[in-house]
């Protein structure tokens, strides 16, 4: 068996569906929203390395059927571990390895961290029994019971929200409101760095568990990502666990139940030893054991500080202390770190009647030989390609439209293949107050976290359920030769939108 790729037949690629009269955030639901997310409450500071062209172009996601059969099942019934089970529609566009890249997102929107999805890869030579891992839990019950309406603008809203032209890895914090769920949406009282490489979007090796007995600071697994620090560029900087910057001088933080080693990295992702970004590493300081690490702070400002225990096979605890010769704070909080509006997303992604195209995977037979084709996933559509998915940017980017259209268009420069319809700024501006998409500001929820909501579309209907991107760095997201001047922005105060 294989999976070939081809260019359909001329009535798939001139296939253009339209948009119907009518919104998801009308639809009421017959369970309370809170009551559909359960329990779940995990921070949203979330992966965005989804590429574009894969949530557009997917044998699921860009498939009526399928959207149809999600909209309207649970997903255990859907989806099942072995080669015979789960529904056979489905079990068929798996065999389109972009199709399976949405899924991993869907469930990690819809799903908590505790929840997992089995689901059989039909891939030849590597496939077999897989799960998908939930994170947002932003549609806790949709594992055993079919979704609401509320609850598949909010996954959409998610998904839109992750996707890149490139599907560079970036990390997002996610904002929004459920009404009666207000934790869903909490913001992390202290960030830990990212363990995953943004180019490659792999996990970092140090982040690993060590295969076997491994000890020092110089080793590349078995790490865990402590905290987030801000200094001031030049300037020296000490963090410590239980180590002392002057010999003879006070302890700097502390450590217990073993020997404890650190790495300090550059930004806000940690790193492996050897690494461009690495700033130092400490196994001790003085004559003792507890480590410090002095370093100069980056020009960006920001530094990453990871611990292990000395050796692999311990375990202990690191308590980090930093200090400087100029302005730092560690241990800074989501909104901190993740203090630039980048804009909010929603809409529906689950309506085939808002499709413009469909990719499926069709079955075709050489002698002996079965062979899966995915069909449709190599055509080129002006606009959205999701006619209900909606985006809106925050007014201070400089060339917000620009800047939007790179972010959810996989043909960017000429505004093809778009994941969702950009509809404006989403806020108004002081010389024009009206012309902003969205009625709030900031949500009542949780003051002060900057969410837009109650958002409206190119047609005016209202969506009820949007979601709102803040970034750690205006260029994150886009890639391309004119990113200076997409990720242009009007002066402002971090943290402050």
């Amino acid at each position: 068996m294989g999976v070939t790729v081809r260019r359909p037949p001329s009535w798939v690629v001139s296939l253009l569906l339209w948009a119907l009269a009518g919104c998801g955030g009308d639809v009421t639901s017959t369970q309370s929203p809170a009551a559909e997310i359960g329990e779940s409450r995990s921070e949203i500071r979330i992966a965005n390395s989804l590429s574009t062209d894969a949530l557009v172009l997917n044998a699921i996601g860009t498939n009526g059927t399928a959207t149809t059969l999600l909209a309207t099942s649970s997903l255990d019934s859907l989806f099942d571990g072995t080669a015979f089970g789960g529904h056979p529609h489905i079990s068929r566009q798996l065999h389109d390895p972009d199709a399976r890249k949405f899924m991993e997102y869907l469930v990690s929107c819809a799903l908590g961290p505790s929840q997992v999805l089995a689901y059989f890869d039909p891939t030849p030579s590597s496939g077999g029994p897989r799960l998908w891992g939930g994170k947002a839990g932003l549609c806790t019950k949709w594992l055993t019971s079919p979704p609401s309406q509320e609850c598949l603008n909010r996954v959409s809203a998610c998904l839109l929200s992750r996707n890149n032209a490139l599907g560079r890895r970036v990390e997002l914090s996610i904002r929004g409101e459920v009404q009666g769920a207000p934790s869903v949406f909490y913001l992390e009282p202290v960030t830990r760095p990212a363990e995953y490489d943004p180019s490659t979007a792999q996990k970092l090796a140090s982040f690993a568990t060590c295969a076997m007995g491994e000890s020092g600071a110089q080793r590349n697994c078995g790490w865990t990502a402590h905290g987030i620090g801000r200094c001031t560029a030049g300037a020296t900087v000490w963090a410590g666990a239980g180590g002392a910057v002057a010999c003879p001088g006070a302890s700097l933080g502390a450590s217990a139940g073993s020997r404890m080693v650190l790495r300090v990295c550059s930004g806000v992702v940690g790193c492996n030893t050897g690494a461009d970004t690495l700033l130092g590493e400490g196994d001790g300081s003085c004559a003792g054991t507890d480590p410090v690490v002095s370093f100069t702070c980056p020009a960006e400002g920001y530094y990453s500080v990871m611990t292990a225990p000395w050796d692999s096979a311990d375990s202990g605890v690191a308590s980090v202390a930093t200090t400087s010769t100029a302005v730092q704070a560690y241990a800074l909080s989501e909104a901190q770190v993740y203090g630039m509006r980048e804009g909010a997303f929603y809409g529906n992604i689950f309506d085939r009647k808002a499709l413009a195209t469909e990719v499926y995977v069709e079955e075709q037979r050489y002698g002996d030989q079965l062979k899966y084709v995915v069909v449709g996933d190599q055509v080129e559509i002006q606009g959205a390609i999701y006619r209900k998915m909606y985006s809106c940017y925050d007014p201070s980017w400089v060339s917000g439209s620009a800047y939007s259209t790179h972010r959810v268009c996989a043909l960017p420069n000429s505004g093809a293949n778009c994941a969702a319809t950009v509809t404006g700024p989403c806020w108004g501006t002081a010389t024009n107050p009206q012309a902003g998409k969205c009625e709030v500001n900031d949500g009542t929820m949780v003051p002060g976290d900057g969410d837009y909501e109650r958002c409206r579309d190119n047609l005016n209907r209202l969506w009820l359920e949007p979601v709102t991107t803040f970034l750690h760095e205006s260029c994150g997201a886009v890639e391309g030769s004119d990113v200076p001047k997409l990720c242009e922005r009007s002066r402002r105060v971090r943290g402050k939108y």
